[in-house]
């Protein structure tokens, strides 16, 4: 597969390149796209990662097999969860095989309370939907969930395509995300989610004993101070000290505090996986900023194609950086801009600009078919009796931090999933997942850069 971006001048275009070129910097796939000493095979227990998210297109071709549908909750629609893809009129959500002794939540007096509910919401008897309450899990909510799913666990497969004429065809998607035998866990929240929501989620996470826990976003925690302020100053005032924080309640505050610690807690049995922030954060966003050594939160920067780090990528408090793509910058700080762009205008651009730094590659992921997606379709649904309609909207471009935690956490599932780590404590993920790591010199900046065999390649850097 390939992507190919035309000027709109129709003269000139950017350059081709594999739409999987990801899975290549990171050593998981070898030069012929074929696994890179490794071998995918059928899994008695897949590796299991919960990702709290959007919901996700469970019917995209690539995503078909990989998304557990019996597990996968949703927190956007009820307060207590709805199993979104069991059917409404289903008796029972029937015996789920949980982790019911947890102690994960000993210690946080909100979050035990919390959990006791949530154990007589999730035993046997319950109804699948809340109070016959539609889950919220439309392709209008999924395009981020579906394509970060795309990223760590999509399958190639071979589906169909019903041509202009009527007649149907095989056709081939030669996608992959990194690790194509897991099993992945959609866990969908409010996009504005209070702290409650959250607790579930990580809560929900630990009951279904996932080996790694996905979190491509931020919290915006109304009791921290924002991380993007770091140590500035205006006139020898510290930013942070011009901030006053919305004030909530006593019992606000402390649920958002037992979030925090629940997260680390639940990132000592396994590795929790966050994004690092798009805004060139000092500190990383929240939670990815409270990883340390001595818990397994691992936060994920990005780097673009040529091995830079990706212009919105923030350089402190990262463990790990991960492919994916690039922005313009024009600041006091950096002129990084694209020369190749149609609406390039070389007037007033300084001499310095770095355009040597700038790649144009996108990470390529699964997209939600027909409209609904990042990338659009003239269909109001790409898909008819289960027959392609059109190939454009099953994939779209997609980028951030958010891409590069994806493949991250697909990396890990992938040393379980081959035996290669077992993953048995979050530290102990964190601790490999570095060994695996080269650093990637670029200028003053040292970025760990995992890779599965050999060290990274960049396949724009000249």
């Amino acid at each position: 597969m390939t992507k190919i971006e035309t000027q709109l001048t129709g003269t000139e275009i950017y350059p081709q390149y594999d739409a999987l070129w990801h899975l290549k910097t990171l050593g998981v796939l070898g030069e012929n796209n074929a696994p890179n000493g490794w071998r995918a095979t059928q899994q008695s227990k897949p590796t299991r990662i919960a990702v709290i998210d959007t919901s996700a297109a469970i019917d995209h071709p690539n995503l078909v097999g990989a998304i557990n549908t019996e597990l996968s909750l949703d927190l956007f629609s009820a307060r207590l969860g709805s199993f979104p893809y069991l059917p409404a009129n289903q008796e029972s959500i029937g015996d789920l095989e949980l982790n019911w002794a947890t102690n994960i939540a000993d210690g946080l007096p909100h979050s035990v309370r919390l959990l006791a509910e949530f154990i007589d919401r999730l035993s046997h008897g319950s109804k699948p939907h809340a109070d016959m309450v539609q889950p919220c899990v439309s392709p209008s909510f999924s395009n981020h969930g579906t394509s970060i799913s795309g990223l760590v666990g999509a399958r190639p497969c071979v589906s169909t395509q019903t041509l202009t004429t009527g007649h149907a065809i095989p056709i081939a998607l030669p996608y992959s995300g990194v690790d194509p035998m897991c099993e992945i866990v959609q866990i969908s929240t409010n996009f504005d989610p209070n702290p409650e929501g959250l607790i579930l989620a990580f809560l929900y996470a630990d009951l279904i004993d996932a080996d790694v826990v996905l979190f491509p976003r931020n919290i915006a925690d109304p009791t921290r101070t924002v991380p993007e302020l770091g140590d500035h100053t205006v006139d020898g005032v510290a930013l942070n000290d011009l901030v006053r924080q919305v004030s909530s309640d006593v019992d606000d505050n402390n649920a958002w505090s037992e979030l925090a610690q629940l997260i680390e807690n639940v990132s000592q049995a396994r590795p929790v996986v966050c994004a690092a922030g798009n805004s060139n954060e000092d500190n990383a966003i929240y939670p990815a900023n409270l990883a340390s050594e001595h818990n397994g939160i691992i936060s994920v920067g990005a780097i673009n194609a040529k091995g830079h780090r990706s212009s919105y990528s923030g350089s402190r408090n990262i463990t790990v950086f991960a492919p994916s793509n690039d922005a313009e910058v024009f600041d006091r700080n950096e002129v990084r801009l694209d020369e190749q762009s149609p609406d390039y205008d070389p007037t007033g651009v300084p001499a310095n600009n770095s355009n040597h730094m700038f790649s144009s590659y996108d990470v390529i992921s699964t997209d939600v078919p027909g409209p609904a997606g990042y990338s659009g379709s003239p269909y109001q649904s790409a898909s008819l009796n289960n027959t392609m309609r059109e190939f454009g909207s099953y994939f779209s471009r997609f980028g951030g931090t958010s891409a590069a935690s994806a493949l991250i956490a697909g990396f890990l599932s992938l040393a379980k999933s081959t035996g290669r780590s077992t993953l048995s404590t979050g530290v102990g993920a964190k601790t490999w997942l570095i060994a695996q790591s080269h650093e990637i010199g670029v200028d003053d900046e040292k970025l760990a850069v995992p890779c599965w065999s050999g060290e990274p390649t960049f396949p724009d850097k000249v």
